[in-house]
C-alpha cells in the first residue's frame, strides 16, 4: 500500500478545512431567509421605539427582507428582555436594549430578574447614545452647578427633584449628581412616567429633573426651564452653550444608550453579519440625521465594545441603585 506524500496529505487537510467552512459561509450568505423581529421593550413613542422603527425600515430596504418592530412594554423593559433571552438563537429575534434593561436592572431587580445580561444575550452593537441634561425651574436663584450645590447645602432637605419612577434612569442620574456633588440632601419625588415628571418641573412643583436633551430642548428654548448642566462626557451640539458638570468640577456621566442584542448562542457568522448590516444602516447620512433630531448620536460599535460598556455601566448604575435605596415592589 502506497503511503501518501506529505504534500498530498496537506492538500487533503486543506480541502477538508475549506469544506468545513462552506456551511458557515453559506449560512451567513443565506441569512436572513425570513423576517427579522426587533423587540422594543417600551411603549410606542419613546426613543427606543423611534430608533427601532427607523432601523427596521432602512434595514428592510437594505437586506431585501422584512424587519418588523414589536413593542413589549412592562416591568421597566425587563419583560421584553426576558422574552428575547429565551428566543431561538438564530438571529431572527433582536432586542433594543438600553441602560435601564441591561445596566440598571441587574441591581434594581436583583435575584428576581429573569436573565443575566452577560450570559443570556449575544451582543451585536452599541447603536447610539443620547446625552442627559439636568434642568431646573427658573425660580431657583442658582445659575451654575457650583452655585446650586452651595444653595442646596445651605438649605438641606428643601429642594426636590422629580423622576419617571423609582429606579428609573432619571432618578439614578440625579443620584449620581447628588453623590458627585458631595452628598446633597434633596427630596426625590417619583412620578408615573417621564411626561408628568417634566410637567412637575414646568409647574414648579419640584425644582429639577434629569431628561434627554431632545426632551428638554423646547422647554429650555422657551425659557420655561433652565439647563443646570449636561451629565455627559462632552457638550451636546443641540445645547452648545451648556457646559458639562465635569467642566464645573463635578465629574459624573449619566448618558443613556441603546444597543442591539440577541439571545445567547447566535452563531458568530450570523452575529457578525447582523453587526455589519446594522452598522451600515446607522451610518447612512439620512439615518444619522433623523436620529440626531431625536437627540441620538450614532455609535455603531463592535460587539466587543458593547461588552466593555456593559462591564463599565453595570457596576456604575448598580452603585447608584444601592445608594438611592431604590427597590422594586
Amino acid at each position: 500500500m502506497t503511503r501518501p506524500s506529505r504534500r498530498e496529505a496537506l492538500k487533503t487537510l486543506s480541502a477538508l478545512a475549506a469544506g468545513a467552512t462552506l456551511p458557515f459561509a453559506a449560512r451567513a450568505q443565506a441569512f436572513p431567509a425570513k423576517p427579522i423581529k426587533i423587540i422594543v421593550p417600551h411603549a410606542a413613542g419613546g426613543n427606543s421605539d423611534a430608533f427601532g422603527r427607523i432601523l427596521a425600515q432602512k434595514m428592510s430596504e437594505r437586506i431585501g427582507q422584512q424587519v418588523v418592530v414589536e413593542n413589549k412594554p412592562g416591568a421597566g423593559g425587563t419583560l421584553a428582555s426576558g422574552f428575547v433571552a429565551k428566543a431561538p438563537a438564530d438571529g431572527y429575534t433582536l432586542l433594543v436594549a438600553d441602560n435601564g434593561t441591561h445596566a440598571i436592572a441587574p441591581t434594581l431587580y436583583g435575584k428576581s430578574l429573569q436573565y443575566d445580561v452577560f450570559k443570556d444575550f449575544t451582543p451585536v452593537t452599541l447603536a447610539a447614545t443620547f446625552p442627559t441634561v439636568i434642568m431646573m425651574h427658573p425660580s431657583v436663584p442658582a445659575k451654575t452647578p457650583k452655585e446650586f450645590v452651595a444653595l442646596v447645602k445651605s438649605q438641606p432637605g428643601k429642594f426636590t427633584y422629580s423622576s419617571a419612577g423609582t429606579g428609573n434612569g432619571s432618578h439614578l442620574t440625579l443620584e449620581l449628581f447628588r453623590t458627585a456633588a458631595g452628598g446633597l440632601d434633596m427630596v426625590h419625588v417619583p412620578y408615573k412616567g417621564g411626561a408628568p415628571a417634566v410637567q412637575a418641573v414646568l409647574a414648579g412643583e419640584v425644582q429639577l429633573t434629569a431628561v434627554s436633551v431632545n426632551t428638554a430642548l423646547p422647554h429650555i428654548q422657551s425659557g420655561k426651564v433652565r439647563a443646570l448642566g449636561l451629565a455627559s462626557t462632552k457638550r451636546s451640539p443641540a445645547l452648545p452653550d451648556v457646559p458639562t458638570f465635569a467642566e464645573h468640577g463635578i465629574p459624573f456621566e449619566g448618558d443613556s444608550w441603546l444597543a442591539i442584542v440577541g439571545p445567547a448562542g447566535i452563531p458568530a457568522d450570523i452575529a457578525a453579519k447582523l453587526n455589519a448590516e446594522i452598522a451600515a444602516v446607522l451610518r447612512l447620512p439620512e439615518v444619522t440625521e433623523r436620529l440626531a433630531k431625536s437627540g441620538l448620536e450614532v455609535m455603531a460599535s463592535s460587539p466587543a465594545d458593547l461588552t466593555k460598556v456593559l462591564q463599565r455601566d453595570v457596576p456604575k448604575w448598580g452603585k447608584a441603585v444601592k445608594d438611592s435605596g431604590a427597590v422594586v415592589s
